[in-house]
Parts: C-alpha cells; sequence; structure tokens
C-alpha cells in the first residue's frame, strides 16, 4: 500500500515542506520561488518573478582586455571557476557535486570485467578458457545492471520549471527562434584575431581571423546524463566548452565543471560582417562582393600569382556573448541574421530578469 504526506510551513518569504522524500526549503516573493531538496531544484517563472539571488562579497574582473594592434587577440572566456554569477552559486554547486562524482559501473563493473578477461585470455594454454569467459560475463552483467541503479540514484538530478501561462507562451517563442538558428548551413566560433598590413597576400584583408566549426548545435541536449527536466535544452558545442540555453540563464559546461549567468548579466552584441571566404561557400551565404587571393595594390588581382583564386565575399553575422565575470565567446553564421532572433529573445528574457524583485537566498 503506498501513502504519502505534505505539510508545508509559511514563514513568509520562507516556506518548509514536509514529505516522506525529506524536507525541502522555498524562498521567494510571489511569482518568484525556487525550490530546493533532496530530488533537486523547481524554478517557478512567471510575468512578475523568475529566480532568486545570493550576495557574495567581491567582484570579478572580465578576462578579455583590447590588445594592442598587430597582436594576437584571443577570443576566449574566463576560467569557467570565475564565470558563475552570484544568482546562481547555489545551483552550480549542486550541479558540479554531482558531476564530480566517479561513475560506479566503469570503478566497479566494467574495470574489474576487463581485469578479469584480460587475465583468463593472457592464459595460452587454458582449455576452459571459453566456459571462464561466459561465466565471467554472466557473473558480472547483473553486477554492472545493479551499479548503473546505484549510479542512477547518485547522479540523478531533477531541474522542473513550473510556468504561468503567459511565459509558457514566452517560452514556446524561445524554441521558436532557436529553431531558426538551427537553419543556417554553417556555424562557426572564432578563436583569435589579428590586425594586418600585408594586404596584398591576405585578400585585401586588413584583420585575420581564426575561427572553427562548432562541433554541433541541438534543439534538446542534457547537460548531464540523469538530469530530469520538464523543458528541451537547446545546447551549442564549441571547441572546448557547451552552451546550455536554460529558460532563465546560460549554463556553460567545460570538461566536468559548470558554470552559470543570469540573461540579465549577459551582453549580446551582433554585426553583419564582409568576410572573405577561402573555404567552399555555403549554401545559405550572401555573396557581397570579390576579391583575389593576391591582390595589387589598386585591389585587383596580381598577375605575378600563377594560382591566384577568385574569393567570394560574404556577409556573414557576428555574435559576440560577454559578461562581467568573463564569459566572452564569439559565434558566427553563414545565413545573414540566423541568430538575430534568438539573440534578442535572450536579451528581452534579460530585461524581465532586470524589473523582477528578487529575495535572497542562502
Amino acid at each position: 500500500m503506498s501513502w504519502s504526506y505534505k505539510k508545508s510551513i509559511g514563514i513568509t518569504p520562507f516556506k518548509i515542506n514536509f514529505s516522506k522524500s525529506g524536507i525541502s526549503y522555498s524562498v521567494g516573493v510571489k511569482g518568484a520561488r525556487v525550490n530546493t531538496g533532496p530530488k533537486g531544484t523547481y524554478v517557478n517563472l512567471s510575468a512578475h518573478g523568475i529566480s532568486y539571488r545570493q550576495k557574495l562579497s567581491g567582484t570579478v574582473t572580465p578576462s578579455h582586455q583590447t590588445q594592442s594592434i598587430g597582436l594576437v587577440n584571443d577570443i576566449a572566456s574566463a576560467n569557467i571557476d570565475q564565470l558563475t554569477d552570484t544568482d546562481s552559486k547555489v545551483f552550480i554547486t549542486e550541479l558540479n557535486h554531482k558531476s564530480s562524482k566517479l561513475s560506479y559501473v566503469g570503478l566497479l563493473g566494467i574495470l574489474p570485467l576487463c581485469a578479469v578477461l584480460f587475465i583468463l585470455i593472457s592464459i595460452s594454454d587454458n582449455p576452459y578458457l571459453g566456459y571462464q569467459l561466459v561465466i565471467s560475463i554472466s557473473c558480472f552483467i547483473p553486477l554492472i545492471l545493479w551499479l548503473k541503479k546505484v549510479d542512477r540514484k547518485r547522479f540523478e538530478m531533477e531541474l522542473n520549471y513550473d510556468m504561468d501561462d503567459k511565459y509558457k507562451q514566452v517560452y514556446q517563442q524561445f524554441n521558436t527562434c532557436f529553431e531558426a538558428f538551427l537553419k543556417s548551413s554553417r556555424v562557426w566560433q572564432y578563436l583569435n584575431s589579428q590586425h594586418t598590413n600585408d594586404l596584398k597576400r591576405n585578400a585585401g584583408a586588413g584583420k585575420l581571423i581564426k575561427r572553427v566549426g562548432v562541433r554541433g548545435v541541438s534543439k534538446n541536449k542534457l547537460p548531464i546524463p540523469y538530469l530530469i527536466t520538464n523543458v528541451a535544452i537547446p545546447c551549442i558545442s564549441l571547441k572546448n566548452m557547451d552552451l546550455f540555453f536554460l529558460p532563465e540563464r546560460l549554463l556553460i559546461k567545460r570538461g566536468n565543471t559548470f558554470a552559470a549567468v543570469f540573461y540579465k548579466n549577459i551582453n549580446i552584441e551582433h554585426y553583419t560582417a564582409r568576410f572573405i571566404e577561402s573555404d567552399s561557400l555555403p549554401r545559405d551565404a550572401e555573396v557581397v562582393g570579390h576579391t583575389w587571393q593576391y591582390v595589387n595594390k589598386k585591389g585587383g588581382p596580381d598577375k605575378r600569382f600563377n594560382n591566384n583564386r577568385k574569393l567570394s565575399i560574404c556577409a556573414y553575422s557576428e555574435y559576440i556573448f560577454t559578461s562581467d565575470t568573463g564569459l566572452f565567446e564569439i559565434i558566427s553564421t553563414s545565413g545573414k541574421g540566423a541568430m538575430d532572433s534568438f539573440a534578442a529573445f535572450l536579451l528581452k528574457i534579460g530585461q524581465l530578469q532586470m524589473k523582477t524583485n528578487f529575495s535572497i537566498a542562502d
């Protein structure tokens, strides 16, 4: 027979909930409440409130600084430990605690199994090798399945969003705008930039950009395997980090370490840039002109070079993500304006957060 009970004691603005799963605490104002309990975090989103604030002393200096002309300007965020804003400290502490745990499946299941199999196979004159392999694998399979259940309990984390009708409509637009970004044929991450005076050998370009294609773009990707949530989480996988776009904040993952920044603390600038394309032309690129790999003083082709390719000048969109905590990433799209609506929407969410009344959470 199943049983359940739940009792709440309200001590405004705090509330304590008692249930068979444990004791949970919530803090917030009307329309803006965060609940933290043994199973995870619950965020209430409405037009009047989004989240909470935790005050910490000290300030963090942004990592990106203006470099002298001619030097290589690295385009990279600060150390992952510095990126989290004060509003996300509690959430990130819990998430990093979960992600730092070692899996019992690998440590106590797969690793010992591989060791046993290696020992058995290394004995060349073993006439019962086949039987021993079958018996060993058969014994380890139940152990591995049991360890997998144990791992699920250890790593499982809930992140549930309770949205009112108005915020549900806002969230639907959030996903729609990201789908428009997905249509871009190519998406790049800028790694560094450098000004140059050698226009002749650089197709007339005064600025050299080192870029790489992003590792992937997904409509829904979980930041950790056993995260339970009731929303889709869009993700952009860069060279050295993953950007997860939660409804209220940007979640950043580098290795197994996380950071988070609320949208109200993120600045996004976007431009249309003329880019000399030396690679294959993306299908959605807007060509605005042409040049040559080697140009003469007048800007025409330098006839001294036999293999002087004609290159397209494309209108690409660039999006610069920065924060006072040290976030600094530049994403470029071949589709002109592919990320405009999504970037604008994130800024609108940030503006809504700025107008929200926040309460302090320990």
